[in-house]
């Protein structure tokens, strides 16, 4: 049970390029989405108030080194290389290269060597890397959002995206652009970083994922975005 006296905030971290399903701002605060949900519901179980902290993916790493944040979660070591530590992973999703129906798609991944890719600004795709090389073109806008609008555009006709937000983005009607059966690059469940100069410890954030998950908090909450 959450404590009755009140610990410092819990400062979660969201980068300021994230939308829906995952981030909503209005008025330069988070108001809703996941991270919105995770993060309140990770601060009430550890006895805390959540306190979201809004920056450039630029800055996320340092923030979470010199620990001016506690948390950032839904994402993979991969992706956000730093010093400081992971929690257990819980959120389950996967990494999609998708393409426009009326575009050619390549039958191989090695078929999309010297293909523009629609990418986003500071993100790894280490499969990718590793099949093309430097054969691999990356296409890159500042966030995923962007890398919509230039598929309807036609201005790319091919991109990654996480399944998770594709398929709540197609549910909304917000992206209605016809694709090709989608190519899976990989399965992955995302984690949180924990800062080792913040307020919680990795066994602490560890601690409470295991309680949401056993109250099933924590796949209700997925699903309300499914």
């Amino acid at each position: 049970m959450p404590s009755l006296l009140w610990a410092a905030d819990l400062r979660v971290l969201v980068s300021e390029g994230d939308a829906m399903p995952w981030a909503e701002v209005r008025n330069n605060q988070l108001s809703a989405g996941l991270y919105f949900d995770l993060g309140q519901a990770l601060a009430i179980q550890m006895g805390r108030k959540a306190h979201f902290v809004l920056l450039p993916r630029k800055r996320l790493i340092h923030a979470l080194e010199e620990g001016s944040a506690d948390v950032i979660c839904n994402y993979v070591p991969v992706w956000l290389p730093g010093d400081f530590d992971w929690s257990a992973p819980f959120i389950p999703n996967a990494e999609l290269l998708i393409s426009d129906l009326r575009a050619r798609k390549p039958a191989t991944l090695g078929g999309f060597a010297n293909v523009h890719i629609g990418t986003v600004l500071g993100y790894v795709y280490s499969e990718l890397d590793e099949v093309l090389g430097l054969h691999f073109l990356r296409d890159d806008a500042p966030s995923m959002h962007h890398n919509l609008l230039k598929m309807a555009a036609g201005r790319v006709q091919h991109l990654v995206i996480n399944q998770f937000e594709l398929e709540y983005l197609q549910r909304q009607g917000e992206f209605k652009t016809p694709l090709h059966p989608f190519t899976v690059l990989r399965s992955f469940k995302g984690q949180c970083a924990v800062s080792r100069r913040g307020q919680v410890s990795v066994a602490e954030v560890n601690q409470t994922i295991a309680v949401l998950q056993t109250q099933q908090a924590l796949r209700k909450m997925i699903e309300r975005y499914r």
